[in-house]
């Protein structure tokens, strides 16, 4: 999966690192030179120094390939235009918009706006969920016991939603310890069906490879 992100916050920086640990593709677009040499420091060389209202620059970023297109500059305008000319770029894109000022929302409406947030729902993990249907991070490994500790967190088009766990093909090796809503709350009912950007904690069995 290719996605460009134009513009660069501590939301599409971590966004940008957890999507790379996956085998994704990266590209920032942004026209601060600070910030391109912020990102190279922290990411690698990922990064476009440009605007993203500029065709040429979309271009060289490759959009007609990219799957994804983030704009989560800090300015309205300038992600409604981005998003605009990235569609006539590429109409198969599926584009997020970050909406700095609610007032602005009612214009971030029609097919170019597949996903648009606002600036206080746009955390890392609400962003992640949108692109990622099955997002599987591993939070603990206990050594001694030989398990670990992971969450899936359900995307929006997830193959999950609607489902139970016992629908779910999880290894013999994996016990499901809680189901955590969108909401916070957590429940161990595991006959309820799942719901987008409800996550599932799970514990499993570290299996080793014979040359480990």
């Amino acid at each position: 999966m290719y996605v460009i992100i134009s513009g660069m916050n501590n939301i599409t920086i971590n966004l940008a690192k957890k999507l790379i640990a996956e085998g994704n593709e990266i590209t920032f677009i942004d026209d601060d030179k600070s910030n391109s040499e912020k990102i190279e420091n922290e990411i690698g060389f990922v990064s476009l120094l440009g605007t993203s209202t500029s065709k040429s620059t979309l271009i060289e970023a490759g959009l007609e390939r990219a799957d994804y297109f983030v704009a989560s500059n800090m300015e309205d305008n300038i992600n409604f235009l981005s998003i605009k000319i990235a569609k006539s770029l590429n109409n198969d894109i599926t584009t997020v918009a970050l909406i700095n000022k609610t007032s602005n929302k009612k214009y971030f409406a029609g097919d170019d706006f597949d996903f648009a947030l606002e600036y206080d729902e746009m955390i890392s993990e609400t962003l992640n969920s949108f692109i990622s249907n099955n997002f599987d991070q591993l939070i603990f490994t206990n050594t001694d016991n030989h398990t670990e500790i992971r969450v899936i967190s359900v995307g929006n088009d997830s193959s999950l939603v609607g489902k139970t766990i016992n629908d779910i093909d999880l290894s013999n090796e994996t016990q499901v310890i809680a189901i955590i809503s969108s909401s916070g709350s957590i429940s161990h009912n595991f006959s309820n069906t799942l719901n987008p950007l409800d996550k599932i904690l799970i514990q499993s069995t570290i299996v080793y490879k014979k040359n480990e």
